[in-house]
């Protein structure tokens, strides 16, 4: 089959969020910005009550919406049109005013509907960028750019997905000089930032505001969202538009949402006066870098890219994002205290909490040590000693990391040829391995005493670098071994020492050393 599509549209990308799985998710959904609880019960009750009338199959109406909304924006009746949703209001408005070749700017990263709609149209996009340092609205840029050439210019209040609030100000400056030009204003997230453009549209009347009921009120999946606009362009809409667009289970959970307003509003505050300010100290405490943000979410950047992934695991869903100047960050949208409250445990247990080590003697701690040789250099010789699989096996358990540190004089000299210390080492290793037991680290002293080295126990030269990168819980970890120099290298590091007698059983040292309980 020939594809006949237009050819802008074939090399078009499409917008996929990644929405796969996300209603069975059991965990908290912090990813898409939505209202993490449900609507007010009345919302519910208005879906329901609809749903009994038996009037599935007339068309909807949509007046009484229409003025519920003017009186919440404040604004005529005659200035408002719903639509399916914001994304519907946007391509819209792309439609109305830009065709093939239009300049428009859209500040860059921002979302993803703006550049689809504009690449549907064949408009030609420049991207000024939000500012790297602080993710500031790059005002100069815009106002540096704006010619007769410019149609369109998009101004989302805040960003998403930055959380970037574009001052009032600055969008007149921008209404101003672009007086022929159309400043499309996106306020899906008004509710949480109070910040609006509408009061600007009589004077500035090239002003249209787009918002939507998905976010605060909680109807993302019924899709209302609507425009603000002069009356002359929503006129113009209404020929877009189809008169059917918005279906009246939508319609009657919207009307019942701006009812019940004030539950809609006690969501609101204990998102941004509470739970947002809890995270941004709890970030603040733990130097994790994020970004000022006046909506429902916030973009961080983790130290490392498995935070996504482990939080994932752990019942909690963030958004991931790569784009220019916000390269490997996330951003978690902010529910109830609660939510977030568990956000932050999960944070701190999963992600900060500094790892434990079990840190164990070889020689007469985990294998037999002969006490005339104090040498293992045949396989013969080579005995695991009791309660060591079942010791390590249970340190495992617990979350230690396993590491090896053992002083072993003169391997690779006549008395102690390389092969000798390997091939048992090697076995042991197999051993374990086989239960199930791996080391993260082995680190082996090979000098003679006499050499005065840095890194024979007690002294700390072998772990030093292992250390400093790994930022251990000293707490937590412990050294094990049978001898007073085990004991002085615990001390060195600064981690408990837990005392083994020579050839016991390293369970039983485990317990009594208060590991195992």
């Amino acid at each position: 089959m020939k594809n006949i599509a237009l050819q802008r549209i074939k090399e078009m990308k499409s917008y996929n969020p990644p929405l796969s799985g996300r209603r069975g998710f059991s965990g908290i959904l912090l990813d898409f910005n939505e209202r993490t609880l449900p609507p007010p019960l009345k919302v519910q009750k208005a879906i329901q009550d609809f749903l009994t009338t038996n009037k599935l199959q007339v068309y909807p109406e949509y007046g009484g919406l229409e003025k519920k909304l003017a009186k919440y924006v404040g604004v005529n009746a005659d200035q408002i049109m719903i639509t399916n949703g914001s994304d519907q209001a946007i391509d819209i408005i792309f439609r109305t005013f830009t065709k093939t070749d239009d300049t428009v700017i859209i500040p860059t990263p921002s979302f993803a509907m703006f550049y689809q709609s504009a690449q549907i149209m064949g408009n030609k996009i420049l991207t000024p960028l939000y500012k790297k340092a602080d993710l500031s609205f790059p005002i100069n840029e815009v106002l540096g750019m704006i010619n007769k050439s410019v149609k369109l210019i998009v101004v989302c209040n805040p960003n998403n997905p930055t959380g970037t609030l574009v001052s009032i100000n600055d969008i007149k400056k921008i209404a101003q000089k672009a007086s022929n030009s159309i400043v499309l204003v996106d306020e899906a997230y008004f509710e949480f930032s109070g910040v609006s453009a509408v009061p600007l549209i009589n004077k500035y009347p090239n002003i249209i505001v787009t918002r939507t009921l998905s976010k605060a009120f909680g109807l993302a999946s019924l899709r209302v969202g609507y425009i603000v606009a002069s009356n002359i362009y929503i006129n113009e809409f209404l020929k877009i538009r189809g008169p059917y667009d918005v279906n009246m289970v939508a319609l009657s959970a919207a009307f019942a949402s701006l009812e019940d307003f004030k539950k809609i509003q006690n969501y609101v505050d204990e998102v941004m006066t509470k739970a947002k300010p809890m995270v941004e100290e709890f970030f603040n405490k733990n130097d994790v870098t994020y970004y000022s943000s006046s909506a429902n979410f916030i973009l961080f950047k983790p130290n490392n890219n498995q935070v996504g992934r482990l939080l994932k695991e752990n019942g909690i869903l963030l958004r991931p994002q790569d784009k220019t100047n916000i390269e490997n960050t996330l951003r978690v949208s902010i529910g109830t205290v609660k939510q977030m409250k568990q956000f932050i445990e999960v944070y701190e247990n999963v992600i900060l909490s500094k790892p434990k080590y079990a840190f164990l003697d070889r020689d007469g701690t985990l294998i037999f040590e002969p006490q005339d040789t104090f040498q293992i250099d045949s396989i013969e010789k080579l005995r695991i000693l009791d309660g060591v699989i079942k010791g390590l096996k249970e340190l495992n358990n617990r979350g230690y990391e396993l590491i090896m540190i053992s002083n072993q004089n003169g391997i690779g000299t006549a008395s102690f040829p390389k092969a000798n210390f390997e091939i048992p080492q090697n076995k042991m290793l197999s051993i374990f391995k086989k239960n199930g037991i791996t080391f993260k680290e082995i680190f082996i002293c090979p000098h003679l005493p006499s050499e005065n080295c840095n890194c024979r126990k007690p002294k700390t030269g072998l772990v030093e670098k292992f250390l400093i990168k790994n930022q251990i819980n000293k707490d937590k970890s412990f050294v094990c071994g049978d001898r007073p120099t085990d004991k002085l290298f615990a001390k060195n590091i600064g981690v408990k020492f837990v005392y083994m007698q020579t050839n016991g059983n390293f369970y039983n040292a485990l317990m009594k050393g208060g590991i195992i309980v």
